[in-house]
């Protein structure tokens, strides 16, 4: 029967589809050179932006789908007036987890409004603490801004998790200022590689630090590790301070997206199957016309996310029958490569410190797959 609650989806690689990161505008006050967002910068095509009744029926179609999470994205999201309208439109279909990634300089303008819809956490881009290597990075002089704002969503009782993509030359020595940051307020930190997609592409090679380096930082400091799937496999470290940091590490890694859950829409409408797709997208609007009912629409977003769905595939695939293969370990010990369910790890005893850092090397240098 139409309406009907959907079975979940599963693309041809057996990995579920959860999560719905939608680019609400293409906009963006900051000119960071390694963005990669697909956005755009003729002003004339603001009107192309999703539209409130478009998140209806896209949280719709996602609650039938049991698609239960959302990641507001852009461009930055802060400069759409209605974002928390979003939000409330979000989470009013089923109990939807909503979230939202912005550069933090704009945030004031929509508190408390954010808090009163019910976000259920906040990541804040913040990639060096010192004022002049924040403007080379991102253009802008926010810095105090961004800082300010920090305090406000932790004032408002709403989770922040810290953004940080790590830059070799640029920002590599602020990690553990980040790390002590986040422990005052009581936020989270995700290291993030710099990937060689948008603006970055040009200038990975100059700037690229690869994810294991973060861990030779954070030696002698983890105290636990915990494993997150349900979006990107992961490594989740708790450090000695009660902060907890994840490894957002994709190049060359066949685990990471492994574990890959989500689709993109962007602020046109259209529908991604990952940051790195080539072909062409899943265009929804088209579908769309000539259909005049609300039960009809949802229908056919139904139908755009299914086929979006079957184009889901790792973009790093591990290399079976490749003459390269990964390198015989010498210890005896549970890999956590693919973990099937999200969990901790603890270790204890005399070994402890030498089975962790062990441990850690299974979410270390996979270029030699390449």
């Amino acid at each position: 029967m139409t309406g009907d609650l959907t079975t979940p989806l599963i693309d041809r690689y057996g990995r579920p589809l959860t999560n719905l990161r939608i680019m609400v505008t293409g906009r963006c006050n900051f000119s960071c050179f390694f963005c990669h967002m697909e956005g755009y910068r003729e002003q004339e095509l603001e009107e192309k932006e999703l539209r409130l009744d478009e998140i209806e029926l896209i949280a719709e179609a996602a609650r039938r789908l049991d698609i239960r999470a959302f990641k507001l994205t852009g461009g930055e999201p802060t400069l759409r007036r209605d974002l928390a309208r979003i939000v409330s439109i979000l989470k009013s279909r089923g109990k939807a987890y909503v979230s939202i990634t912005t550069n933090g300089s704009l945030i004031h303008h929509h508190m408390p409004g954010l808090a009163d819809a019910g976000v259920d956490h906040v990541n804040v881009s913040l990639h060096s603490l010192s004022a002049s290597k924040f403007k080379a990075i991102t253009g802008s002089n926010m810095l105090e801004r961004v800082l300010s704002n920090l305090k406000l969503l932790h004032d408002y009782g709403i989770p922040v998790k810290i953004n940080f993509v790590i830059l070799r030359g640029l920002n590599e020595n602020d990690i553990t200022g980040v790390i002590d940051l986040a422990a005052k307020m009581g936020a989270s930190v995700q290291f993030i590689e710099l990937h060689p997609v948008g603006k970055a592409a040009r200038r990975f090679n100059e700037h690229y630090l690869p994810r294991w380096r973060v861990l030779e930082k954070l030696e002698g400091r983890v105290v636990e590790i915990k494993y997150r799937i349900g979006l990107h496999n992961r490594p989740v470290l708790i450090l000695d301070n009660g902060v907890k940091v994840e490894l957002v590490g994709p190049v060359g890694n066949f685990i990471f997206c492994a574990g890959c859950t989500r689709i993109r829409v962007t602020y046109d409408f259209k529908l991604l199957p990952c940051l790195n797709w080539r072909g062409k997208p899943v265009e929804v609007r088209p579908r769309l016309q000539g259909l005049k009912g609300f039960e009809e629409k949802v229908e056919a977003v139904i139908s755009a996310i299914k086929e979006a769905n079957m184009l889901r595939a790792p973009y790093v695939l591990y290399p079976l029958g490749s003459k390269l293969v990964p390198p015989r370990r010498r210890w005896r010990t549970a890999r956590i490569g693919l973990p099937k369910r999200g969990g901790s790890l603890h270790f204890t005893g005399p070994r402890s410190d030498q089975l962790l850092r062990k441990m850690l090397a299974e979410w270390g240098d996979y270029t030699a797959l390449k």
